[in-house]
């Protein structure tokens, strides 16, 4: 029997697992379908908070472009074994990213909080995990992404302990406010497992916060891994015969580099959209992509998410988005269409199931998030 009252990653250490290898708590799928109404409930908190007429995504809610551009896939740099789903073979696929801020409800952009960057590839081909009807048939590949290579938490247990414990903050604006009301609940920060988020905010988030001005100038990673291929059986269990980590780099075209915006932050509550509105209108926008591969389970978990992977960056391509007006009404209307779709790392192909607990636990959380604010949930088409 499992000791619940202590930290998960403490039970996922005690494991000798190999690469690409899970560790699946015995009764986590009942905790996940707590996990998702507990979601629920943060997303009628953030807005009643905000005095919304509407719900909001659950995480990522305050959205500053969401727009269609070109991925143009090229594995060469990755090792045979790693060339599989998406990494097969060179290829451009139509996709869309969706830039935005990280909590729950549309706030400044000069508050304590963490940056986003959703990609959702289209016309991916090949066999498909079913979470939602649909999916069967869909063509899409999602990445979710954050300007930190690893969460506050360890696993969605904790990660979820530390969003009740925020909930009902009367302060939760700075960093200061932020701290006091985990003093207050319950505790929080008596343990020692918590201590880590304290770090996290302090000097992760709000360094960040403070001194990055543009989306353009960042680097955003997936955090949880995905699968580089599986093993025969169950695709939902069958072990991945490798694992690994998105990053990206964020910038504007200079040539054939995909330079960064070094800029300040400004003084305005929308700042980093007219950043990107900036920069739209003058050049091609650019992310490349980068794959990072598990080369050692134990210094490289799965099961953690708050452990950073220190492996290597292998490049497998390019986004680029060409000039346009993101006032414009027709680009509104994509961002409005785009906002509505339902981003999840299990819109996926076999190959990449994603992996580890705070992965498992959004495979019923976000489509709960997503069916109770009434996302569209059939997925776009090339």
């Amino acid at each position: 029997t499992l000791d619940r009252s202590s930290a998960a990653s403490d039970v996922y250490k005690r494991q000798d697992l190999g690469i690409g290898e899970e560790f699946r708590l015995p009764d986590e799928d009942a905790e996940f379908a707590s996990i998702a109404r507990l979601v629920n409930r943060f997303q009628d908190h953030a807005k009643k908070e905000a005095g919304a007429k509407k719900l909001e995504r659950a995480f990522h809610a305050k959205s500053h472009a969401c727009v269609l551009g070109s991925f143009a896939v090229d594995p060469s740099a990755l090792p045979a074994s790693a060339r599989v789903g998406l990494f097969a073979e060179q290829a451009t696929y139509a996709t869309w990213a969706r830039f935005s801020n990280g909590v729950g409800q549309k706030q400044s952009d000069r508050k304590l909080d963490l940056r986003g960057f959703a990609l959702k590839v289209m016309g991916a081909r090949g066999p498909r995990i079913a979470t939602t009807p649909g999916d069967e048939t869909a063509t899409t590949q999602d990445f979710l992404m954050a300007n930190q290579d690893v969460a506050p938490a360890s696993d969605a247990r904790h990660m979820m302990a530390f969003g009740e414990a925020m909930m009902g903050a009367s302060d939760s604006s700075t960093i200061v406010g932020r701290i006091d009301n985990l003093v207050q609940a319950g505790g929080f920060l008596t343990r020692d497992e918590n201590l880590r988020i304290v770090d996290f905010l302090a000097n992760r988030a709000l360094d960040k916060t403070k001194n990055v001005g543009s989306l353009l100038g960042d680097t955003y990673f997936t955090g949880a891994p995905y699968a580089l291929g599986l093993e025969a059986g169950d695709p939902l269990r069958a072990r991945a015969k490798g694992a690994f980590k998105l990053v990206v780099k964020t910038g504007v075209l200079s040539g054939n580099t995909c330079s960064p915006i070094l800029a300040a932050p400004g003084k305005d509550a929308d700042f980093l959209r007219a950043d990107l509105e900036k920069r739209f209108s003058a050049g091609t926008v650019c992310v490349d992509v980068f794959v990072q591969m598990q080369e050692n389970p134990k210094t490289e978990p799965i099961e953690d998410v708050s452990v950073p992977w220190n492996t290597k960056l292998t490049k497998v391509g390019r986004v680029t988005f060409e000039r346009r007006d993101l006032a414009s009404p027709e680009v509104e209307a994509d961002r409005q269409r785009c906002d509505g779709f339902s981003f999840r790392p299990w819109h996926t192909l076999e190959a990449h199931r994603p992996l580890g607990n705070a992965m498992r636990a959004r495979r019923v959380a976000l489509p709960s998030s997503a069916s109770y604010r009434d996302a569209q949930m059939k997925e776009p088409t090339p």
